[in-house]
């Protein structure tokens, strides 16, 4: 009977600290780092493609010849240098978009923005996207059309995003096409399609790895992710599902295990 008894009473401890660790689960952070970050990323692709195909001598199929993306910024062309060039100048508080900047973004291109093989690099000076201040490089590469679509392989490398008492660290392979709007000057009728991977360092310092599902949905009218699921892994805690469900806002449901759980990021 006493062996009984205690066969009952481990029993119980290890269901109850199962159902302990599984119940104090519940952090959402890493999905929220992770999203803020795959947004930010791409906005600054964003306005890096259009202004890389709105310069004459960046590319060779000019959709348009423009100055500014949105009336309160400068865009500075280089042709003549080794490597090509564009700054984005952000006059003062830049709004575009519905999103203020600040400070500039600079790109370097190792050819013509448009022939397969052109390797952009991205650097940020001073650059403030909202309350955030933005560090660090990205580099991407023109690989052609996948299909009809133009498709690039994209790489942040350590994108550091920090509000005014901390930061986090944004990494990624991924790649892109753009589906739609590639044929019209602008961005804001584009469609995009993400796939692969990002790591990085969330606010609370725990390290996450991140993989995407088939693929997300960007708009170039929205902000943030549209559509899609990516399964983040923080460091020693099992992996969420992150789903932005469908439409322009800046939520998602996070699942773990079987619960889920609204996030809201900038």
């Amino acid at each position: 009977m006493k062996r009984f008894n205690l066969l009952v009473i481990i029993a119980l401890f290890i269901f109850g600290c199962q159902n302990s660790d599984r119940d104090q689960d519940t952090s959402t952070n890493s999905s929220t780092d992770y999203a803020m970050g795959q947004s930010m990323v791409y906005d600054a692709f964003k306005l890096v493609h259009q202004a890389a195909m709105s310069s004459k001598g960046i590319s060779v199929v000019n959709l348009a010849d423009t100055v500014s993306l949105f009336g309160c910024d400068t865009i500075i062309v280089d042709t003549l240098s080794n490597p090509m060039s564009i700054t984005i100048q952000f006059n003062g508080n830049c709004t575009g978009n519905g999103k203020v900047r600040t400070g500039s973004i600079m790109a370097t291109f190792s050819g013509k923005y448009d022939v397969l093989g052109c390797l952009v690099n991205i650097s940020f000076n001073n650059y403030g996207y909202s309350n955030y201040l933005i560090s660090g490089t990205i580099s991407y590469s023109y690989n052609g059309l996948n299909g009809t679509s133009p498709s690039y392989a994209y790489n942040p490398n350590k994108v550091i995003i920090s509000d005014s008492t901390k930061s986090i660290e944004w990494s990624g392979n991924q790649s892109i096409s753009i589906d739609a709007g590639e044929l019209t000057a602008g961005v804001t009728d584009d469609s995009y399609t993400i796939s692969g991977t990002a790591s990085g360092v969330t606010y609370a310092g725990n390290e996450f790895s991140a993989t995407i599902g088939a693929y997300l949905t960007l708009l170039g009218s929205c902000n943030w992710v549209s559509a899609g699921k990516v399964t983040v892994s923080p460091e020693n805690k099992n992996p969420r599902v992150l789903d932005f469900g469908a439409g322009c806002d800046n939520k998602a449901i996070v699942k773990i295990y079987s619960l889920d759980y609204e996030i809201v990021f900038p």
